[in-house]
């Protein structure tokens, strides 16, 4: 959808919406741990021989009380044969909900054009990936496409 400044913004009514959950072995009691999650959105390409993948990786540390040493990036994991464009990030955010870090929300969304050679682009997609990451080292994940 396009706001009332002519921008391309992310309609989350109208995304397929995927949810996972990951669980990590508990910590052991007055150590920490630390563990990562690394999953992407996959798109067809234009001719659908290949696929276009785009993915976040987060790490992040936990005792069992508190998330610490967050640390996330995201990236190209297939162009598809060279049909994807990446245009950068357009959501990075990283909060903690309340004074004690007892869990991490990790969002980031990115623009990726599609394009044909010779011809030029013809989609735009803002795949979006929030993670929520619990002191236990485990997370919950919801994509849109």
């Amino acid at each position: 959808t396009v706001d009332r400044d002519g921008n391309q913004v992310f309609d989350p009514s109208t995304a397929e919406v995927v949810e996972e959950t990951g669980e990590a072995p508990p910590a052991e009691p007055g150590k920490t741990s630390c563990t990562y999650a690394d999953r992407y959105i996959s798109y067809a390409s234009t001719t659908h021989l290949n696929h276009v993948k785009w993915g976040v990786r987060v790490d992040w540390c936990y005792n069992g009380k508190t998330v610490s040493n967050v640390r996330a990036y995201d990236y190209m994991k297939d162009t598809g044969g060279g049909v994807a464009n990446y245009r950068g990030l357009i959501v990075n955010q990283l909060t903690y909900p309340g004074k004690v870090h007892y869990e991490a929300n990790l969002t980031k969304q990115a623009r990726i054009e599609l394009c044909v050679v010779h011809y030029g682009c013809y989609g735009n997609y803002y795949p979006l990936e929030r993670f929520t990451l619990g002191n236990n080292g485990s997370y919950r994940l919801q994509q849109q496409k």
